[in-house]
């Protein structure tokens, strides 16, 4: 009986799959029409789908005879600039372009979209003109504006940003409660940069102990106050000054008040014109600071001043097969250099063959200079609840993925039922 049942139970699956195989609606492959592979991690892609379907979409960018690429920086009002590589192959080998488009920091998900396919057509055309699809192709154009004057900004390029946030949980034996507020105050131009920020952050946790006999409330807070500012000015294509500057308190760090200033120069190898596609930058830093302490220092301190000085070296290179991103950094006092930190951190995304992607990160750092920490040490409770800074020789971080997909090399299917991973996601754009 159980093997007549389970006999019907393959038969009937095996024509369900050949009749959803038969109805599958092949015309979805567009013949003649160029292959596209969208090197984007965060794209809409349904969307993209759905307003230009004159092309086929590919999972892989070995099978795609235009590999768009996709980099972005922050712009100064926080928004972002977009730059879209187009990468030809196959019959398009050796035909690139590069466009560019920015959407700002008050665009909703729906605008942001709308300009990204707007790049995307205006990109397509060139190619899509030397296909067999070439007559699906419209083009209309505007009607030229009326001649307004020279654009002027009433902000003259100032940009400012408040923000309060919140969160809370907790059960029966935990309570959690934290508050972030911060005020920026940013100015941006081709060859200079000014950034004003203040931040203050209250976070508490109550953790309720129960023997059975008595109840046991263990209070964790912490408090974290800062300004901080800087103004970086252009020298040339490849060299920046800088000027850093702030003030703040922490519980966390043992610290009550800290006055800093710091001077700073950059060389960077390339010119930043490119450092959408790779930098190789060198920052040289010195830096005073005036510490006053909430407890005394495990070097007997309550408070002092210090000289410190960091050198940083960031590398980053992005690439159709892949991107690479390393930076290490160095910092000491100068009147001790047996107080010092050593960091090196980096990824790498490649695309080593068909289907295969192959991504690593992580980074070390060596510790010396825990100047801050107190001679008492840290309670108990202290050290479980995280609510105060602990000696530590050393840091470190990591982690990897191997992915490898095989099968039909088409993407072009928009299909919303019950959300990409079967769940019930609902978005609303305005």
């Amino acid at each position: 009986m159980h093997s007549r049942l389970s006999l019907l139970i393959v038969m009937s699956f095996f024509l369900a799959v050949s009749v959803f195989k038969a109805q599958t609606d092949q015309s979805l492959i567009k013949n003649g029409a160029p292959n596209i592979f969208m090197d984007c991690g965060l794209c809409d892609m349904n969307f993209v789908k759905e307003q230009i379907s004159i092309v086929n979409f590919v999972r892989d960018r070995k099978d795609a005879d235009i590999h768009i690429l996709f980099t972005s920086q922050r712009t100064a009002a926080g928004g972002t600039d977009y730059k879209l590589y187009f990468i030809g192959q196959n019959m398009f080998a050796n035909m690139d372009d590069t466009l560019e488009y920015s959407t700002n920091q008050t665009d909703t998900r729906d605008q942001s979209r709308i300009k990204m396919v707007d790049a995307l057509k205006k990109g397509l055309v060139r190619y899509i003109a030397r296909t067999k699809v070439s007559d699906q192709i419209n083009i209309s154009f505007a009607k030229p504006k009326q001649n307004e004057g020279e654009q002027k900004d009433d902000w003259d390029f100032w940009y400012f940003k408040t923000s309060i946030n919140g969160f809370f949980n907790g059960q029966d034996n935990y309570k959690h409660n934290y508050v972030n507020g911060s005020i920026t105050a940013n100015r941006s131009t081709e060859d200079l940069k000014i950034n004003f920020n203040v931040n203050a952050s209250y976070n508490e946790n109550i953790y309720t102990y129960n023997d059975g006999v008595s109840k046991t409330d263990i209070l964790s807070l912490s408090r974290y106050q800062s300004f901080r500012s800087y103004l970086v000015k252009a020298i040339d294509s490849n060299w920046s000054w800088g000027v850093w500057a702030g003030l703040s308190s922490s519980t966390y760090s043992n610290i009550d008040f800290e006055a800093w200033a710091s001077p700073g120069i950059e060389y960077n190898v390339f010119p930043y014109s490119v450092s959408n596609e790779k930098q190789l930058r060198i920052d040289y830093k010195l830096r005073h600071g005036y510490f006053k302490y909430g407890q005394e220092t495990i070097y007997f301190k309550t408070k002092e001043d210090l000289w410190s000085q960091s050198l940083d070296v960031n590398f980053s290179l992005v690439r159709p097969w892949g991107t690479i991103s390393i930076e290490t950094e160095g910092a000491n006092v100068l009147t001790d250099f047996n107080l010092y930190e050593l960091s090196v951190s980096g990824s790498v995304s490649l695309n080593l063959f068909r289907g295969f992607s192959l991504n690593f990160y992580g980074g070390y750092s060596k510790i010396r200079n825990q100047i801050s920490l107190p001679r008492a040490g840290a309670t108990l409770e202290e050290v479980l609840t995280q609510r105060r800074q602990l000696e530590t020789q050393y840091s470190y971080w990591g982690g990897f993925g191997v992915s490898y997909s095989f099968g039909s090399i088409y993407n072009n299917i928009v299909n919303p039922r019950f959300g990409s991973e079967g769940g019930n996601t609902m978005t609303i754009s305005f």
